[in-house]
């Protein structure tokens, strides 16, 4: 239990001695603290504050000036005369008559001689001037004679050149005029077109119309052709026949072949005549036209009788056809028919021919047909003579109708060449129109050649009088004005002038006096020099009342004005006068110079004095001392203090603000509302630069 107890007591001790040193430990660090403020404070800048205030900003003008005289008379004389003595001083007062200095008089007479001898000088120039401006006037007329004469033998000579040029000229255009006149014949190039296509046609038609009739021979070999064959196939089923019946039927048989000879007969006769007239129509053979139609004789050969029945009433309406178109040509007068006639009755032969073609191609198609029926049925004779004799009619016909086209082709060919168109030949006509050609060509370029210089000639006419009437107009240039003579003039009575001042002066014994009343205001001359053109002394105007003269800057120039009402106060006065502002200029020195008239009988030159001007100004809300505000690159900024919670507690720090400024004096300044109020407290005094944010300690 003791142990117990003493371990508690241990323990709270040991609780006890934690708790002093952390105590010591929190004062340790709060008087750390303290003493850290008190450091951190120390080396802060102390700023004294002011706030905004409400009042007019007074503007107070006040500068020194001097007194100057209200007007002042210059005493001139001669100038590069010696000065001998002066016996004034500036600021002297002088009356009327008061000899002011004097003259070297030994100078005065080296003067005169010399002023004497330049006149003499002067007077010998103006002379020989007045002698050689007669002999340039004289040389002047001369020269606009010969000027004269030169235009008028430049303008008979370009005159002549020019008249020549113009007869050489007529002569081209006349020799060119008679060449155009006699012109040679030429045939247009539309009609020598014409010609050819007309020849050509021509040789067109006749090859047309050739190829016609080779055509139709070759139809008609054709179709004769087709008929002997059609003969030989009669005779030949003749004999077959015969054989067969033998020499009961002999009687019968005999009047039969009686008849089938009499039918080749006949075929024969008509072939025989047919090629007669073929040959006397034609006269020539068609080998070519045999070879082709080979095939078909054979073709014809081999024809059934049967597919000749059966095919009777379609060549029966050709044969028909082909009749009325035989009698339709014939009708026509032979071979005088148009051209789109005979087209037609060779394309309707080239349709018999195509019929009579498709006819056959049929009748082959057929033969097959009717080679089958023939092995199992035999038709009558009588029947496959009908049908022969059908068939050698309607091949005599067609042969018959394309003899007489035939002969109509061969009427058109005859007509044809007798109406001969020759071939077209220009080449004498053109080499008599190049000839002629040529000829004009050169006559062109001599008118040309003319012409030219024709224009040449005038254009060098004009450019020579353009020439020679400048010169001329040179000539007659007046003369420059020369005032050599008046100069001369003005000088001489100048120098007598100078030269009667002299003598004046020499007269006078050397002595300068003052005119007027007044006070030696500046003297510009010592004695031993030489005067200049400037005035050797100025002496005050006592009938004009002096003038106060001071300077402003450019600043102060807003408040002072042209007619303002001034205060002025001069030394060793006890009261000060109010004059105007009487003239009002801008200096050198980038102000302005102000100079007031002041009363008469005030003031002397010289006096000192200070001029005064106060304007209220207006009225602003926010005005600060002048030394609140500061300024940077051309623009104004104030320093506002103000309070934040920092490490040691609150603390107080700046703020820059830049701010319009509307007004100022040599005291305060007026800024434009807005920017800041009128409670903020505003640094106008720090111990150490400020800068922006930084902390500072305001005096207490």
């Amino acid at each position: 239990m003791l142990e117990k107890d003493e371990e508690k007591l241990l323990i709270r001790r040991r609780i006890e001695k934690s708790m002093k040193i952390f105590l010591i430990f929190l004062a340790f660090v709060w008087l750390c603290t303290i003493i850290s403020k008190s450091i951190y404070v120390s080396g802060l800048p102390i700023v004294n504050t002011d706030t905004a205030s409400k009042k007019y900003v007074e503007h107070i003008v006040e500068t020194d000036g001097i007194v100057i005289a209200g007007g002042e008379i210059a005493v001139n004389t001669q100038a590069g005369l010696r000065v001998d003595k002066v016996f004034v001083h500036q600021g002297d007062a002088v009356k009327a008559g008061d000899v002011l200095f004097t003259i070297d008089l030994a100078d005065v007479v080296e003067l005169i001689d010399a002023k004497e001898m330049e006149l003499s000088k002067l007077q010998c120039n103006l002379s020989d001037f007045q002698i050689n401006s007669l002999i340039d006037a004289q040389k002047k007329e001369v020269a606009i004679l010969w000027a004269k004469e030169d235009y008028e033998t430049a303008d008979k000579e370009t005159a002549l050149a020019k008249e020549r040029a113009k007869i050489t000229l007529e002569k081209a255009e006349e020799a060119l005029q008679k060449h155009l006149a006699n012109t040679v014949p030429y045939t247009a190039d539309n009609a020598r077109r014409d010609a050819w296509e007309a020849y050509h046609d021509w040789v067109s038609k006749g090859y047309s119309i050739t190829d016609k009739i080779t055509a139709q021979e070759r139809e008609i070999q054709r179709l004769e052709e087709q008929l002997a064959a059609l003969e030989n196939l009669a005779g030949k089923e003749g004999n077959i026949e015969n054989d067969e019946q033998g020499k009961v039927l002999s009687g019968a048989a005999g009047n039969l072949v009686h008849n089938n000879t009499e039918k080749v007969d006949i075929n024969d006769n008509s072939k025989v005549e047919n090629n007669t007239d073929k040959t006397t129509n034609i006269g020539i053979e068609f080998e070519d036209a045999e070879v082709e139609n080979s095939t078909d004789t054979n073709t014809i050969e081999t024809d059934n009788e049967d597919t000749i029945v059966d095919n009777r009433e379609e060549n029966t309406a050709d044969t028909d056809m082909g009749d009325k178109d035989i009698d339709t040509e014939n009708n026509t007068d032979n071979t005088d028919t148009k051209n789109t006639e005979i087209d037609d009755e060779n394309t309707d032969a080239k349709t018999d021919i195509d019929k009579t073609n498709n006819t056959d191609f049929e009748n082959q198609e057929m033969d097959s047909n009717n080679t089958e029926n023939n092995t199992s049925t035999q038709k009558p004779k009588e029947n496959q003579e009908f049908v022969d004799e059908e068939k050698r009619t309607e091949l005599l016909n067609k042969i018959k109708k394309a003899n007489k086209q035939l002969v109509a082709l061969r009427d058109q060919l005859t007509k044809h060449d007798r109406d001969v168109v020759t071939q077209p030949d220009y080449s004498a006509e053109e080499a008599e129109y190049d000839a002629w050609q040529n000829t004009k060509l050169t006559l062109e370029e001599n008118v040309q050649h003319a012409k030219e210089s024709y224009y040449d000639t005038s254009y060098a006419r004009e450019v020579t009088l353009r020439q020679k009437m400048r010169e001329i107009a040179a000539a007659e240039v007046p003369s420059r004005v020369d005032s050599t003579a008046e100069v001369y003039q003005l000088e001489i009575k100048q120098t007598q002038k100078q030269i009667e001042r002299l003598n004046m002066i020499k007269k006078q014994k050397g002595e300068i006096k003052a005119e007027k009343d007044g006070i030696i205001s500046k003297i510009q001359i010592e004695v031993g020099s030489r005067t200049s053109d400037v005035a050797a002394l100025l002496v005050t105007d006592t009938q004009r009342p002096c003038q106060f003269k001071f300077s402003i800057t450019k600043e102060d120039s807003k408040y002072v004005h042209l007619k303002d009402m001034i205060a002025v106060k001069l030394n060793g006065q006890s009261s000060a006068i109010e004059v105007t502002v009487d003239y009002f200029t801008e200096n050198t020195q980038g102000g302005y110079d102000i100079a007031c008239q002041l009363p008469e009988n005030v003031g002397q030159p010289g006096w000192s004095g200070k001029a005064q001007k106060t304007v209220q100004g207006e009225y602003h809300e926010l005005t600060f001392p002048v030394e609140a505000v500061f300024e940077e690159n051309n623009a104004y900024y104030i320093y506002t203090l103000n309070e934040k919670e920092g490490i040691l507690g609150s603390e107080y720090y700046v703020e820059k603000i830049k701010v319009q400024m509307k007004d100022q004096n040599d005291r305060y300044i007026a800024v434009e509302p807005g920017t800041i109020s009128a409670d903020t407290k505003v640094v106008i005094y720090s111990t150490k630069e400020l800068k922006q944010g930084q902390s500072v300690r305001p005096r207490e």
